[in-house]
């Protein structure tokens, strides 16, 4: 448009003593403004009524979705152990004998439609298994007021361990007390997160309470699981962070993932506790995190719908981590892991794990090892041989 107006201009201005007599220069000029902002007063009114024609359409315009990221993960993972048979044919970790794994193989699309709506989709074939939907949401994040509203199947939003991305763990697996006890596993629900003020925020969600299985994408039983969690950063400055996750779960659980299905419970009622806190030492390089969980689990049945008995499940974690101050990639980790997960009776799963190791960040955590060595210790009952040494390669894509 301005081009054009530049040539009209230069024509007008060809000298014609005619007109040089009765217009001059400053009068075409102005004129030429005039006409530039009439033009643009134009530009703007087309685009408020295609605004409008949007808005009072019956059949709204639909808008490509922005910023679309296709992602995954390959966990490469060496482990030995002893006396695997005595342990179910599996070791400590759950990997199916010594040797090497294809521990995580995970394939992830997230997008946004607009700065409002988000979604994510992951799949996985962890260990060899069938491929399984693993994550399936849909995130609208009003813009009036600090809340956010996630829907679909997605991490049970109770443990700060458990929502911690696996990509960054500091060694090879979680604490087993959170792992034992915390709901470590996808559920199909609503979560609501409001932001009270800056570095705090609240989670509330309702839940099938079915886990997140393939035969069980729906609420049989007509109850519900309940979830609630204040997630608090009180500190955070180029010294030190300090964060904290007090988080609960109330109603009907009916996993298969859960460690009351040890005690032959497939359904109880849920009243966790899960209190977990995180330390960052930032000029030195240190971070430490701990945890305590307790949970007394009542209504328990089996499959055939029988009562069960069980006592109380509880379990706590301290973990550090030091930075190398002379090779800032290298990481030494340590861990100390104690759980009971049914005070009721002594058996083979009480537990407490003694773990050292250490990371290596090749390419951040996009390409990182990871390797530890846990002393594991069965409290009662027959004493198995079943340390575990594991080394795995991670990359991300």
């Amino acid at each position: 448009m301005r081009k054009s107006l530049i040539a009209l201009s230069t024509i007008l201005a060809v000298p014609l003593t005619s007109q040089a007599q009765t217009i001059s220069n400053e009068e075409i000029l102005l004129k030429l403004q005039q006409l530039e902002k009439k033009v643009q007063e134009l530009e703007r009114e087309n685009r408020e009524l295609k605004k409008l024609l949007q808005k009072r359409s019956v059949v709204p315009l639909r808008k490509k979705t922005e910023k679309v990221k296709v992602g995954g993960r390959v966990l490469f993972r060496f482990s030995q152990t002893q006396d695997i048979d005595e342990n179910g044919g599996k070791s400590i970790f759950g990997d199916p004998g010594n040797g090497f794994t294809a521990r995580k193989v995970r394939l992830n699309v997230k997008g946004k439609l607009n700065d409002d709506i988000g979604y994510g989709i992951q799949i996985r074939a962890d260990r060899r298994s069938q491929v399984e939907l693993w994550d399936a949401y849909v995130k609208y994040s009003f813009n009036s007021i600090p809340l956010s509203i996630k829907m679909g199947q997605f991490k049970t939003p109770v443990s700060m361990s458990y929502l911690k991305s696996g990509t960054k763990l500091w060694l090879p697996e979680r604490p087993v007390a959170v792992n034992k006890i915390a709901p470590v596993w996808r559920e199909i629900g609503v979560a609501a997160t409001y932001r009270l003020f800056k570095g705090v925020k609240l989670t509330a969600g309702l839940f099938n309470g079915e886990g997140w299985s393939s035969d069980k994408n729906y609420n049989r039983d007509k109850k519900y699981l309940y979830t609630l969690a204040l997630d608090a950063t009180p500190v955070n400055n180029d010294n030190l962070t300090w964060r904290f996750r007090i988080g609960g779960e109330l109603g009907t659980d009916d996993s298969s993932k859960m460690i009351y299905t040890k005690y032959k419970a497939a359904s109880v009622k849920r009243h966790l506790i899960d209190v977990e806190t995180a330390l960052q030492f930032k000029p030195y390089n240190l971070s430490l995190e701990a945890g305590y969980l307790y949970d007394n689990p009542t209504d328990a049945k089996d499959e055939n719908g029988k009562e069960v008995s069980l006592g109380n499940a509880k379990g706590y974690y301290a973990q550090v981590n030091y930075g190398l101050p002379f090779f800032p990639k290298v990481h030494l980790v340590g861990r100390y892991s104690w759980v009971d997960p049914n005070d009721d009776v002594d058996d083979k799963y009480d537990v407490d794990y003694t773990t050292f190791g250490f990371y290596y960040l090749i390419n951040g955590w996009q390409a990182a090892v990871r390797s530890s060595y846990t002393w594991a210790n069965e409290r009662h009952g027959k004493e198995i041989d079943n340390n575990l040494f594991v080394t795995e390669f991670q990359l991300l894509f």
